[in-house]
């Protein structure tokens, strides 16, 4: 490491100060200046102790860029692991999805257009597992009559076999054998230089693309001369109505094979005719397609199943981070300790939290390591997803994984520190006043009932962390989307306990009269 001059060391120490003075006057503004002759600022750090525990999250919010399908064997449980997903197909505003009818040369006996063949496309860029395993998926087509709706929740748990179109539960419309590296269409997807992406490609029933494309026709000349406000068939104006009219999607479920998982990032619907083309003055006919991709614009939805994990919760040696399966770290902050004695009116510059992992013993395993942690109020453990909310770095941070050092770090929480003793605090006044109608309470009144509102709500000052992916706008880097981590990730962290705690440093800084430090 270098060593720094005496010239730096002293550079240092001021910017420090001067940086820690500015931060403090974020939280008191009561004495914004500079502080008279008299008085000084005096800076302090003081440790205590968190705690942590495992906990399995009731609800993990399954609407993702990305699907999984497989089912693996999960060393860490004992138990198998298998991943379905549900999918619809978005329509954009505008867009001519087949060429002229005329045009089409594939026809049935009556001279009606006609698909030659229909696929069902899933692009993975992820597996885990042994890359040559067979398994077999069924596709089964969804219910139109009972769509999966953009204003409903859905969860890794949801039952999604419930939106199959009745009287196919026990019948999938198409099966398809499948390993992790195609050989036909794509290649080994360890392989990052191959330049293409393996895919499962599984031929659906004519039938599937056929009515589509009546559907088409008819959206065509129901609007024939109408301008876009004026139609009155809006089955491909928008994936509203093309789900609930026109194709409301499909499930992918696995039925047999164990021992690799996918991630499909794309998966698309191709109904495959011919067509005439004119081509350097000469009208050829050629395979032509028209395509329906399922985007974040419309549900994409997993199902995961898995053995009991409460050993894993229950473990004494660590707690757990685990994904897909929701076990989460639930850390204790000792916001008490933070704001007692001489601390309680000063002003906190900064609270830094750190988590350290313990390295993988199970070689076997090849789950990942989980990349961004989310360290969120327990209270918003849920709606944070719900609301589709980012961090505000008030009551919820995040934190990526620092390989060099092995360890989460979150460099300054006192926004969520201060925030959670205030929030206690105002709601205890609240009580007091709106409940026990006592407009001056005294000292003791009011500590009595922080000790009763602190017992009737546990929770207050716990917080989780939990595995996530995270979505970034390309042009600025600013953060778009937070969403659960639904991959295959593990780590084990060192657990806060009564006689090993994790330590949390706080730094504080008041303003001092100069005559008490002479």
């Amino acid at each position: 490491m270098k060593k720094l001059n005496i010239l730096d060391r002293i550079g240092s120490l001021v910017v420090a100060s001067a940086m820690a003075f500015l931060v403090s006057c974020t939280e008191n503004t009561g004495n914004i200046g500079i502080p008279p002759a008299n008085e000084t600022l005096e800076s302090s750090v003081a440790v205590w102790d968190v705690y942590t525990k495992s906990v399995k999250l009731d609800s993990i919010k399954a609407h993702s860029v990305s699907s999984y399908l497989g089912s693996i064997y999960d060393p860490e449980t004992n138990g198998r692991l298998t991943g379905n997903f549900i999918t619809q197909f978005a329509v954009m505003e505008g867009f001519r999805y087949f060429p002229p009818i005329d045009s089409i040369t594939s026809r049935d006996s009556e001279g009606s257009p006609r698909c030659d063949s229909v696929m069902l496309q899933l692009n993975f860029d992820t597996y885990y597992g042994d890359v040559n395993t067979p398994l077999k998926l069924a596709v089964y087509p969804l219910d139109m009559n009972n769509p999966l709706s953009e204003d409903s929740v859905y969860y890794t748990n949801t039952d999604l076999r419930k939106y199959i179109r009745p009287g196919y539960e026990d019948k999938p419309i198409a099966t398809k054998v499948f390993t992790a590296w195609d050989r036909i269409h794509g290649s080994d997807p360890s392989n990052a230089t191959s330049g293409s992406y393996p895919s499962i490609r599984i031929p659906l029933p004519l039938s599937e693309g056929n009515q589509i494309m009546d559907k088409y026709w008819e959206y065509l000349e129901d609007n024939k001369g109408l301008s876009e406000e004026e139609h009155v068939n809006r089955n491909f104006d928008d994936s509203y109505h093309f789900i609930r009219n026109v194709h409301p999607g499909y499930y992918a479920e696995i039925i047999n094979g164990e021992g690799v998982m996918v991630r499909v990032f794309v998966d698309a619907l191709y109904l495959i005719y011919n067509a005439r083309v004119l081509n350097d003055s000469i009208v050829e006919e050629v395979p032509s397609y028209s395509v329906f991709a399922g985007t974040p614009e419309v549900i994409q939805s997993c199902q995961f199943s898995e053995s009991d994990v409460a050993e894993l919760v229950e473990d004494e040696s660590c707690t757990w981070l685990k994904t897909p399966t929701g076990i989460c770290t639930e850390v204790t902050l000792p916001i008490d300790d933070i704001f007692s004695g001489s601390h309680k009116n000063d002003s906190i510059s900064r609270v830094e939290l750190m988590f350290n992992r313990y390295n993988k013993e199970q070689t076997g395993n090849q789950f990942g390591i989980p990349q961004n942690l989310l360290l969120v109020r327990k209270s918003e453990a849920n709606s944070f997803f719900i609301q589709n909310k980012t961090p505000d770095e008030v009551t919820s941070y995040l934190a990526a994984f620092q390989k060099a050092y092995n360890t989460y770090t979150f460099n300054n929480i006192s926004q969520m520190a201060t925030f959670m003793y205030k929030d206690r605090e105002n709601a205890v006044m609240a009580y007091i006043k709106d409940v026990l109608k006592v407009d001056n309470p005294t000292e003791a009144q009011i500590e009595e009932e922080t000790h009763e509102w602190t017992k009737r709500n546990p929770d207050w000052n716990k917080c989780c962390l939990i595995p996530v992916e995270i979505t970034t706008n390309t042009a600025s880097g600013s953060i778009t989307s937070v969403s659960h981590d639904l991959s295959l990730t593990s780590a084990r962290l060192v657990k806060g306990t009564k006689d090993e705690p994790i330590r949390i440093q706080v730094y504080y800084t008041r303003v001092a009269s100069a005559s008490n430090n002479e």
